[in-house]
């Protein structure tokens, strides 16, 4: 399955895609990846025998991931479509892959991981032997986020502790203020210094 770079720059650009979304929760995710991701696999080799560009979506309705199955021409996501006549050849020919995205602040410092798992007639034609790359790629996301999400749990339970020191400072800060008001009133004896100067 092949694209001229410029017609599929056009076509994602005019939303010229067919689009599948499935719900799930992070808890049913993470119980069986492979399981949650089968309908969107089912629908890319779909389209694909029909010659069509399409993105699948897996959305984790209980958090902000997003994992998704997109046919591309390049290793970026397709909302990134404007990019790619920047980096290829726009008269140019190209295969069509499939690729694994994922998207969420957790995942890494941009908050987008993409994978190809295989050009779209492999994707096809080799359905196991993709289906295993998803598998290990699906594995490998949701360790990262599991580590991710234990160490913010551990950051949660240091906070308090360092909130209460927080809180010492400023009332540090409000004795020298004290301090500071005293000093007024000792000029009061000056004010009696001059009555006493009228009296001569």
């Amino acid at each position: 399955m092949k694209r001229e770079i410029q017609t599929f720059i056009d076509a994602v650009e005019a939303d010229e895609i067919q689009h599948f979304t499935v719900d799930t929760t992070e808890k049913d995710f993470e119980k069986d990846p492979d399981g949650a991701m089968a309908p969107l696999a089912a629908f890319i080799r779909e389209q694909i025998g029909k010659d069509r560009l399409a993105q699948a979506e897996l959305k984790l309705t209980d958090t902000a991931v997003s994992v998704r199955l997109e046919m591309s021409v390049i290793n970026l996501p397709l909302q990134d479509s404007k990019t790619i006549g920047k980096i290829l050849e726009t008269d140019d020919e190209a295969d069509i892959n499939v690729y694994a995205v994922i998207e969420t602040p957790d995942i890494n410092v941009s908050g987008l991981r993409i994978d190809a798992l295989a050009p779209a007639t492999t994707y096809v034609d080799q359905a196991a032997v993709a289906d295993e790359s998803l598998h290990d790629w699906l594995k490998l996301q949701i360790e990262k986020l599991q580590t991710a999400a234990a160490n913010q749990a551990e950051m949660d339970v240091k906070k308090p502790a360092e909130d209460t020191t927080a809180t010492k400072k400023p009332a540090a800060k409000k004795t020298t203020r004290k301090t500071t008001a005293k000093k007024a009133p000792a000029k009061k004896p000056a004010a009696k210094r001059t009555t006493t100067k009228k009296t001569k």
